[in-house]
Formats: structure tokens, C-alpha cells, sequence
């Protein structure tokens, strides 16, 4: 049998398609809403079941026999069930994951009608993941000190905390991207200070081997590698400005090799800078620059900013194409990685979140400022782009320092992030009460969330031209909450041009646009739709800072 998924583009809910291999190839049937799956057997498949974008149920089925059950089920809705099988083989771990908090059962994928195995029960603000080799658990965790992910060793059959044995911890500051795990050796993927490397651990003879990954690359994704006795480990390096490479390190030869031609060239005429603002409270904050080299008159250029700060999640550092362009027409590009991220370990996101949310749009502010101060753009040529989560420190900006900005970009923005909490019936709001808080039941959290929701304080002043992207069927970010956000705004910024005591009546009045696009994904148009979303955004951009207009 094979088993595939398959997503709509009307829909963030999946499908699992069952085909049998032999003797003639046929569908042999169809999971609806099937989001997560792993072959025990080569007839016994265990899958997820999504319902309301939160999964909750594991199940079993058996395509010989006809029979299927329910496995494992989770009752708390803050967390988040999926499966994964480790690189040997030997277990199906189901991994239940609040936004702080982790517990993973074992499934025997040679035993697989067992009951599911814990390893550990839950624990506060613990994060931990399994990987199986020679009868031992192998586990990537956030337990103990100091603070940050280490790599802890346990027997399979004592398998509790207290017999945790620490193998590696990953340094401050550092981001731990991925892991890879082999016969021998297990592959740390690495963030320290924008750049990228490898920690190569030998299980045998317990040494370190560090490997520094072309300066160039800002962003990292791990190839899939099913063969856990192979030699080499494969990985694709890539930036804002250069199309994905493939490369691979031996294990056996202590070598990384650029494994594929590139199709489109590292542009040796742009030139990255990597530079740091102090935030309000005198934290350094990291920002990315990129711009054409020989570049003069940099202030009289246009600037587009890009900013998160959410869920510990890196700012997108992915190759654009469209960035190409943007560079070769004279643009330079800012990525701000402010708190709330995960740039800079665990304890970047801890500072940017729950109570803390004001540290990462204060960040954002520092950083637009000190490249308006270095010579880069300035405020009238300066634009702003962000998605999702990422709109809340856009939003948040836009109302206490909207003269920093000319005009911003938004893909399905979270605007109205107190109302979303405060209502229980939504789908993720008891899970997201770990990222922002819980103003049902604490007060304080509930006005501090107040205090930069966007919506709650649109004033009237003069704001930056707005473009709003969303899916007409989006769940995350439906369409209503943003048309009121959007009624509110145009309607503070009448009353500010229509105000007697307005300083700045001969202030340009803002374009407001929503433009409400089909389908019901969340920030994950086709690539058809994608191309058409970027050149409806880039000429939305070219018209307010008045680079239409020129030659």
C-alpha cells in the first residue's frame, strides 16, 4: 500500500489517499480530514483526524483485515496531536504539543496493536521530542538548565525524566533548527547570530565536530532521509536573495559538498549587512539588510521592512524571487528579528510573548528607526510587510508611530487579537492562551492585551496607506473581524482630516484597501495565485512611495 495527502485550495483540511501497490494499482480508499499519518506496517497505518483545525484523535486501521480504531485521544484543547516515526523504524511516536508543553507516546511499529507507551507525562513549560537508536530514546527537550534545548539519552524500558542522561546543550542564543539522526551520528542544525551551522555529535566516541555553513545562507531546510544507516546528510541552503542549494555532509569523509548547480546565481552585486538596534529596554535586536552594491544616496532609496515576532518562529528568510527584482530596482530590503521570534533561542520568544508582547513591537520600532538614522531611506519611502501573527506588531506600530512608515502590506494580519481571545467558541483560542494570554480569566492579561491590540487603538491621526490580503474563507483570520477593523480605520482618518486642530491637513489621506481573495487557505495561496498576490502587493507599494512615476 502507499498513503499520500492531499490539501484543497479552499480548505487548510487534508485528505489521506490510500493506493494498493499490488497486484494492480487502485485506490483503496480515502481519509477525509486525515492530517497527519505513518506506516507501522506495510498494512497497518496510524493517522490523525483534524476537526475545526485541531487534531485530537489517533487512529489505527488495517487494510488486510478491514479494521480500523481509535487509538489515543486528547482532551485538553491547548494541545495538538501528530504523529512521526523515528528514523529507524522502530517506533511511531504520537507527540502531543501544547505551545510550551510536550508528551509523547510509543507505539511498537513491530508490535503495533500494543497500547501506546508514555514516555513522559507532561510537565510545564517542558518541550520535548523522541528519536530511537540501539534501545535507547534519543531526546531533543527543554528540561533543565540552563535554559535551551539539549539532547538527553534514556533506556527504552526506564524511560522517565529522572532518568534523563544530558549528551549535548545547545549554546545561548542559539536556534535550534532541526535534528537529523543516524546510525552513529546525530545532526544538530544551528542559528547563532544570523549564521547557519552543524554540530555533528558521534554516539560512539561522544565528540563535537562544528561546521561553519556559507556565510551567504539565511535560512536551512533538512532534506527527508528515510536510510538511518546512511553516510551523508542531505540539506537545501537558501536566503531572501538565492534560490534554494542542495548540499550535503559526509559523515564518514568530514566534508560538506555543494551538491547541485544553481540555477539562479548568488548576486554578487548586492551587498548584506547585519546590524543591531537597541530596543527601549536596552536589548540588541538583530536586522538583516540587503541592497544593490555601489549603492549611493541609500536615504533617498526605498526601504521594505519585513517583521513576525510570534510563536518562536523565525522571520521568513526563504528565497523571493520577487526580492531579485526589488534589489535590481533599487530597493533595499530590512528583516527585523524582534522578540517573540525564535532567532535568538527560547528565551527570544519567552520575551516577546504573554506579557512581554510590547518588547517585540518596541523592537520594531528601534530597528526602522536606526536604519532611518544610518542613512537608510527614510520615513515618506519606507514601507512595511508582514502575515498572520506578524500584523500585530504591524498593526501596533501603525498606531504609535505611524509617521515611521509610508505604507504597509499584510497578508490575513491578526488585528483584533483581544475580541479573538476573549471569545472560547473559536477553534485555536484556548491553544493560543499560551502566545498571548488568558483575558477570560485574568484581568491584567486581558488589559495589558488591550493596550496593543490594533483594533482597540485606532486613533484619529494620519496612518499609513494599508493593503490587506486574506483567503474569503480563511478560519484563522475571517473575513468580518478585518472589514470592521478596516471601517474603524477609515473612519479615524476622516475625522482626523476633518479635524479643525489637525497639524497636518496637507497630509496625504491614505489608501484603505481589503482585498478579500478566494479560497479558504491561511497565508498559502496556489503559485498562480501567488504570483497574482505579489504583483497586486508590489504595485500597491510602487504607487504610494510614487515609484510609478518614475522613469
Amino acid at each position: 500500500y502507499m498513503a499520500t495527502g492531499i490539501k484543497s485550495a479552499s480548505s487548510e483540511e487534508c485528505a489521506c489517499i490510500i493506493v494498493k501497490l499490488h497486484p494492480v494499482s487502485k485506490v483503496e480508499c480515502i481519509i477525509p480530514n486525515a492530517f497527519s499519518f505513518e506506516w507501522a506496517t506495510h498494512e497497518i497505518l496510524f493517522y490523525t483526524i483534524q476537526k475545526n483545525l485541531q487534531c485530537h484523535t489517533v487512529y489505527l486501521s488495517d487494510f488486510n483485515k478491514k479494521h480500523s480504531e481509535l487509538v489515543y485521544t486528547e482532551s485538553d484543547a491547548r494541545y495538538f496531536v501528530d504523529l512521526y516515526r523515528t528514523k529507524d523504524k522502530h517506533f511511531i511516536t504520537i507527540n502531543s504539543n501544547s505551545k510550551t508543553t510536550s508528551e509523547v507516546w510509543l507505539l511498537d511499529c513491530h508490535c503495533p496493536f500494543k497500547p501506546p507507551v508514555l514516555v513522559q507525562k507532561r510537565t510545564k513549560n517542558i518541550i520535548y521530542h523522541v528519536e530511537h537508536r540501539n534501545n535507547e530514546l534519543y531526546i531533543p527537550t527543554t528540561y533543565g538548565n540552563p535554559v535551551g534545548y539539549k539532547l538527553m539519552k534514556t533506556p527504552v524500558g526506564s524511560c522517565g525524566l529522572e532518568n534523563w542522561q544530558p549528551i549535548y546543550t545547545v549554546k545561548e542564543n542559539t536556534k535550534l533548527i532541526d535534528l537529523d539522526m543516524f546510525r552513529d551520528h546525530c545532526v544538530i542544525f544551528l542559528k547563532l547570530g544570523g549564521e547557519l551551522y552543524l554540530d555533528i555529535i558521534s554516539l560512539v566516541s561522544n565528540t563535537v565536530e562544528n561546521v561553519k555553513l556559507p556565510a551567504w545562507a539565511c535560512s536551512l531546510e533538512l532534506e527527508p532521509n528515510s536510510d538511518y544507516t546512511a553516510n551523508t546528510c542531505y540539506f537545501w541552503l537558501m536566503s531572501p536573495l538565492q534560490s534554494p542549494v542542495r548540499f550535503a555532509y559526509s559523515l564518514m569523509e568530514k566534508s560538506l559538498i555543494e551538491f547541485t548547480e544553481q540555477e539562479v546565481p548568488i548576486t554578487p552585486n548586492c551587498k548584506t549587512v547585519r546590524l543591531e538596534a537597541k530596543s527601549k529596554d536596552e536589548t540588541w535586536v538583530p536586522i538583516t539588510v540587503f541592497y544593490k552594491n555601489h549603492s549611493i544616496s541609500l536615504h533617498k532609496m526605498p526601504l521594505l521592512v519585513h517583521v513576525y515576532g510570534a510563536y518562536g518562529i523565525d522571520l521568513n528568510m526563504t528565497f523571493k524571487a520577487e526580492n531579485l527584482m526589488l534589489i535590481k530596482d533599487g530597493w533595499i530590503l530590512a528583516f527585523c528579528h524582534v522578540r517573540g521570534g525564535g532567532e535568538l533561542g527560547l528565551t527570544w520568544h519567552k520575551d516577546g510573548c504573554m506579557m512581554k508582547k510590547h518588547n517585540g513591537i518596541q523592537d520594531l520600532q528601534a530597528c526602522i528607526k536606526l536604519l532611518h538614522e544610518l542613512g537608510y531611506s527614510q520615513p515618506m519611502q519606507t514601507a512595511l510587510m508582514s502575515m498572520s501573527a506578524g500584523g500585530v506588531l504591524a498593526g501596533a506600530l501603525c498606531n504609535i508611530a505611524p509617521h515611521l512608515i509610508r505604507a504597509v502590506v499584510l497578508q490575513a494580519p491578526f488585528l483584533d487579537i483581544l475580541n479573538t481571545m476573549l471569545d472560547p467558541y473559536l477553534p485555536l483560542t484556548i491553544e493560543e492562551q499560551e502566545e498571548w494570554g488568558d483575558p477570560v480569566g485574568d484581568q491584567s492579561c486581558k488589559e495589558y492585551i488591550r493596550s496593543y491590540c490594533p483594533y482597540q487603538n485606532i486613533k484619529p491621526q494620519n496612518y499609513p496607506s494599508l493593503f490587506i490580503t486574506v483567503s474569503e474563507k480563511d478560519q484563522r483570520v475571517p473575513v468580518v473581524g478585518l472589514l470592521k477593523y478596516i471601517n474603524k480605520l477609515r473612519k479615524a482618518v476622516q475625522v482626523h482630516a476633518e479635524s479643525n486642530n489637525s497639524d497636518d491637513k496637507g497630509a496625504q489621506m491614505p489608501n484603505i484597501i481589503l482585498d478579500v481573495q478566494p479560497g479558504g487557505s491561511h497565508c498559502s495561496p496556489t503559485y498562480e495565485d501567488s504570483l497574482k498576490q505579489v504583483a497586486t502587493q508590489l504595485a500597491f507599494l510602487y504607487s504610494e512611495l510614487g515609484l510609478d512615476k518614475q522613469e
